[in-house]
């Protein structure tokens, strides 16, 4: 596990997978298979480290604002339906409070036509620049580039829109990662134990909850490659883990019996608590005896099967997140209920996006050659580290973090090529 007193600029490096000693410009016949099959829904946060150089797209910047004592930002979010995106806003606004950013917050709902509907009254009312969360990858791609081509930067949140998108980039937490965080150590703590598990994913389809499922699935599957000896390296196991994880979803199982590893079903639980409880609860009666773990791609999931543990008098069947960090599941882990989950904050992710704007436009960041996604550090949340991670602050509904540093594409490769 990674200790979190490591210094940033390492946790960014071991936040993304980059193998060492690559070249930079690379046929991409050449390439690990596993960053060939990307862009992908169940890779969101995997880090290409031959990602082309972006240098030369047409971004709106540099943008001198029409008034630099009064920044107008124009923001763009998804929903306000669930905590998460309520405590993103509220720590986006009172981050922005200290600065001389003014944001403008709008509501899509969950609409593609009214976020396109927000973006261009932005356009209209001449933002300096817009803050996207976008309600889908890819067709928002089109509504943000005419922000572009309006001559108004655009900075993306959350989800990595497509890569048609003009965006200076995508200020996010690291949904693969923090899986494959938490799939490590799953499979540390079972040790040579075999895993039987069940997952319960959010909803089939969206990037964030495949790829945290995808990450746990290659979590696992690395640990136990190491743990055996076998002969793969990590984008092998990683590519090994994707495969079984695209078993899961056409068939809702898969079984590696080389690893011990096997899945026997999988349930949407839409992301919530209630229905985390509903899934688990099926899963529970059609297999509670065979299983060891239920796999869940977020906290409320995880906390609703608990529940499903308790209503139904099952034990030993241990319950895996790989994310939010929320200070329930904290404590749910400090009493040995909940094994792991990971850091993804809403709360991080609006103030992480505040000061990256403050960045660019007041400290002299430089934005044109950013990556489309700049990825927070992923950490896993264990019985062992918990502590380090439950802050004081009791307001704070997740976990204690820092503002992580935004790396370019040239600082990416050289970490890559000192390794």
């Amino acid at each position: 596990m990674k200790n979190r007193n490591t210094t940033l600029a390492l946790l960014m490096a071991s936040a993304m997978t980059l193998p060492a000693g690559f070249a930079a410009a690379q046929d991409d016949a050449d390439k690990p298979e596993i960053y060939r099959l990307m862009p992908d829904t169940a890779l969101s946060g995997l880090v290409d480290p031959y990602m082309p150089d972006r240098t030369d797209i047409e971004k709106a910047w540099p943008k001198e604002p029409a008034d630099p004592d009064d920044i107008k930002v124009g923001w763009t979010e998804i929903t306000m339906g669930n905590p998460f995106f309520v405590e993103l806003i509220k720590g986006a606004e009172r981050a922005a409070a200290d600065t001389n950013l003014s944001l403008d917050v709008q509501v899509a709902d969950g609409d593609l036509q009214r976020q396109c509907a927000h973006i261009d009254t932005f356009i209209t009312q001449g933002k300096d620049v817009i803050v996207v969360d976008p309600t889908d990858t890819l067709g928002v791609a089109s509504c943000i580039n005419r922000a572009v081509d309006a001559g108004i930067p655009v900075v993306a949140i959350g989800t990595v829109p497509s890569d048609r998108a003009r965006v200076l980039t995508t200020i996010t937490p690291n949904p693969y990662e923090n899986g494959f965080g938490a799939g490590e150590y799953i499979a540390q703590d079972a040790g040579t134990d075999p895993i039987t598990g069940a997952l319960i994913i959010g909803v089939v389809g969206n990037s964030t909850s495949e790829s945290r499922l995808n990450g746990m699935v290659s979590g696992i599957v690395w640990q136990r490659v190491q743990d055996l000896g076998l002969d793969m390296t990590r984008e092998d196991a990683m590519l090994r883990g994707y495969e079984l994880f695209q078993q899961a979803k056409q068939s809702g199982t898969f079984n590696d019996e080389e690893l011990g590893f096997q899945v026997v079903t999988m349930a949407e639980g839409n992301w919530t608590e209630e229905g985390g409880l509903a899934a688990a609860e099926d899963i529970l009666t059609a297999h509670g005896s065979r299983l060891t773990h239920i796999i869940a791609d977020n906290d409320w999931m995880g906390i609703g099967s608990l529940r499903a543990l308790r209503n139904t008098g099952t034990e030993g069947v241990k319950v895996a997140t790989s994310a939010d960090g929320a200070r329930l599941a904290l404590e749910e882990i400090k009493k040995g209920n909940l094994l792991v989950t990971g850091t993804f904050s809403g709360e991080q992710m609006g103030v992480s996006t505040v000061a990256f704007l403050d960045q660019i436009f007041n400290e002299g960041l430089e934005a044109q050659n950013l990556p489309l996604g700049s990825y927070f550090p992923a950490y896993a949340i264990t019985p062992e580290n918990v502590d380090d991670f439950i802050d004081p602050n009791p307001e704070n509904q997740f976990y204690k973090y820092e503002v992580s540093p935004v790396l370019n594409i040239e600082e990416i490769r050289a970490q890559a090529a000192a390794e």
